[in-house]
């Protein structure tokens, strides 16, 4: 992040991607994978970042779900940030949790700060923090997993951009 962007009061997550991820669909993306259930239909896109997100994070993947019953309804949409390298640095994780933490305050949880219980987490590969956004219209998720590395996620991200006044545009 460039130090103007820093000096900002960040009122929501979306202000500390350099990435804006309301132009997805506008740039070169991949389908990776896909799912049905009798209920729904379940796509994953996926794109390259061309700069890493928190010196971390270098694809973000898009899973839109489609509810067979209801095509024209609003489509959820989540978001989740990875890296290829499935890496983990526990300065990386520290510093996601802070920035978390300086926009929603304390987890589900009602944990705060980076602790002690946080560092066994991170050794053991069973990490995982969570927030619930607007009593429930959207959620985030930090984790770290010895397979995938540290993720983030935005869960409902279509909500979460309805609730910054912005439009997200999926193509069908």
């Amino acid at each position: 992040m460039n130090l103007s962007k820093n000096d900002k009061i960040k009122k929501s997550i979306l202000d500390c991607f350099n990435y804006d991820l309301t132009n997805f669909f506008y740039d070169d993306y991949n389908e990776v994978d896909s799912e049905e259930t009798p209920a729904t239909f379940m796509i994953v896109y996926e794109k390259k970042l061309s700069e890493k997100e928190f010196d971390l994070f270098d694809i973000v993947q898009f899973r839109i779900f489609f509810d067979k019953d209801n095509l024209t309804g609003s489509n959820p949409v989540n978001v989740k940030f990875v890296s290829a390298n499935k890496k983990g640095e526990v300065t990386s994780l520290h510093e996601i949790i802070e920035t978390v933490i300086s926009i929603y305050g304390d987890d589900d949880y009602r944990k705060g700060s980076w602790d002690e219980e946080d560092e066994q987490a991170f050794s053991e590969n069973s990490f995982r923090r969570v927030w619930t956004i607007e009593k429930g219209e959207s959620f985030l998720s930090v984790e770290y997993s010895e397979e995938e590395g540290i993720t983030f996620s935005i869960l409902f991200f279509n909500n979460l951009i309805e609730l910054t006044g912005k439009e997200l545009q999926i193509e069908h």
